[in-house]
C-alpha cells in the first residue's frame, strides 16, 4: 500500500508540474495569437508523442516526458517570407510574446498566494526566547514581540529573514518590534558566546547549548498570522516579490555552485521537486498550494535568465536587433539556443542525478 501510495504521489506531482507548465506556454500561446503570430505546434512535455491533433493549422501533442513544453512560432529560428511568421513581427511584439510565459507564472503565483493566505494565513518571526544577561536583554527585547523590521530590511513574512541575515554582521543587530499594538525600535551590540547562559537551558542538551559564536543573544520562531480575504489580496504581491528576491539569489547561487562557490542549501533539482510536491499531495494542502506557487515563481525567474534557449536570452537577441538595428542571422541564433538548450539539458540530468543519489544515500 505505501508503494502504491507513492506512486501516485509521484504522478500526481507530475500533473502538478505538467499543469504549471502549460500556465507558462499558455502566456506564449494566447499572447502571440493575439499579436498576430502564426503557431505551428502547442505540446506538453518533451520526446515521442502520446497523442496529437490539429486544428486551425496547429499541431496540439502530448509527449511521453512531462517535464517541459513548448510552443513553436513559426520562423522563430529560421527565415521566413510570410508576414505572420516570428522573424517578421515588430520587435515589440516579439518581446510580448515571449515574456508572456513568465508574467503568466508569475499571475499565478500571485492568484496560488491569495488562496492559501486566505485558507491558512502565514508565518511572521516573533522573539521565542531572550538570554540572560545578553545584550538583547539590556535593550528590552521581550518575548512574543513580532519582529517588523531587521537591519533595514521590512519583513511581513518569516522568508523574508533571509534578506536580512544577507545584511547582518558581527557587531549589531538593529530591529524593530511590534509589541501590544505598539512599536519599538532597539539596536542590540553582539557579544561572543560559546554557551548559552546556564539560565536558557529549557531542556537543552550539553551539545546544543554549545554556540561558539557572535550572538545578539535571543531566538525566535514562526508564529502564524491570519488574513481576510481583501488583506490577503494586498499581501499576496509583497509575499510574490519576496519569493521573487528569494528565488533569484537561489538560481545565482546554483551558478556561484557551478563555478566552485558552493551549492546554497535548499536547492533542488527535478527529482527533489517531484519528490517534495508528492509528500505535499499526501500531507498538507497548504504546503501543496505555497509549493505551487514558489514553482511558478521558479519558473518564470529561471525562464528570464539571459541564457540562449531560455525566454531570457531570447529577449537579449531581440535588444541585440533594436540596438544594432539588424537582426543576429536566424541560423545562427538558431544554433546558439540549440547549444544552450543541450546545455541547460545536461544540467537538468546533472540536478536530476543528484536529487537520486541523495535520496537513495538519505
Amino acid at each position: 500500500m505505501e508503494t502504491l501510495g507513492t506512486i501516485i504521489s509521484v504522478i500526481g506531482a507530475l500533473l502538478v508540474i505538467c499543469i504549471i507548465i502549460m500556465v507558462h506556454e499558455l502566456g506564449h500561446f494566447s499572447i502571440g495569437r493575439a499579436c498576430k503570430i502564426k503557431v505551428t505546434e502547442f505540446a506538453i512535455g518533451f520526446g515521442p508523442k502520446i497523442k496529437k491533433w490539429v486544428k486551425n493549422d496547429i499541431t496540439y501533442s502530448i509527449r511521453w516526458v512531462l517535464l517541459g513544453g513548448f510552443t513553436k512560432f513559426y520562423g522563430e529560428d529560421e527565415a521566413s517570407d510570410d508576414k505572420d511568421a516570428f522573424n517578421n513581427q515588430p520587435a515589440g511584439r516579439r518581446a510580448l510574446a515571449i515574456a508572456a510565459g513568465p508574467v503568466f507564472n508569475i499571475v499565478f503565483a500571485v492568484i496560488f498566494a491569495v488562496i492559501f493566505l486566505v485558507a491558512f494565513g502565514e508565518y511572521v518571526p516573533a522573539v521565542s526566547e531572550v538570554w540572560e544577561g545578553s545584550a538583547a536583554e539590556e535593550a528590552g527585547l521581550k518575548e512574543g514581540d513580532i519582529i517588523t523590521e531587521m537591519d533595514g530590511v521590512d519583513i511581513d513574512f518569516y522568508m523574508e529573514v533571509t534578506a536580512a541575515q544577507r545584511r547582518s554582521n558581527d557587531e549589531s543587530i538593529h530591529l524593530k518590534v511590534l509589541r501590544d499594538g505598539q512599536e519599538h525600535q532597539m539596536t542590540i551590540p553582539k557579544r561572543y558566546y560559546e554557551r548559552i547562559p546556564e539560565a536558557n537551558r529549557n531542556g537543552r542538551t550539553d551539545e546544543q547549548m554549545e554556540v561558539d559564536g557572535v550572538k545578539a543573544g535571543f531566538t525566535y520562531w514562526q508564529e502564524h498570522k491570519p488574513y481576510g480575504f481583501f488583506e490577503s489580496i494586498a499581501a499576496s504581491f509583497r509575499w510574490t516579490f519576496s519569493a521573487l528576491r528569494e528565488t533569484l539569489f537561489g538560481i545565482l547561487g546554483i551558478f556561484g555552485g557551478i563555478f566552485g562557490a558552493g551549492m546554497p542549501e535548499g536547492v533542488m533539482g527535478i527529482g527533489g521537486i517531484v519528490s517534495e510536491l508528492g509528500m505535499a499531495l499526501r500531507q498538507s494542502l497548504e504546503y501543496l498550494l505555497k509549493l505551487c506557487a514558489v514553482i511558478n515563481i521558479s519558473l518564470a525567474v529561471f525562464n528570464l535568465l539571459p541564457l540562449p534557449a531560455l525566454d531570457g536570452g531570447r529577449l537579449v537577441f531581440i535588444g541585440i536587433e533594436k540596438l544594432f538595428r539588424r537582426p543576429v542571422p536566424r541560423k545562427v541564433e538558431g544554433m546558439i539556443h540549440f547549444v544552450g538548450f543541450i546545455l541547460l539539458f545536461g544540467l537538468m540530468i546533472f540536478f536530476l542525478f543528484r536529487d537520486v543519489t541523495g535520496m537513495v544515500g538519505g
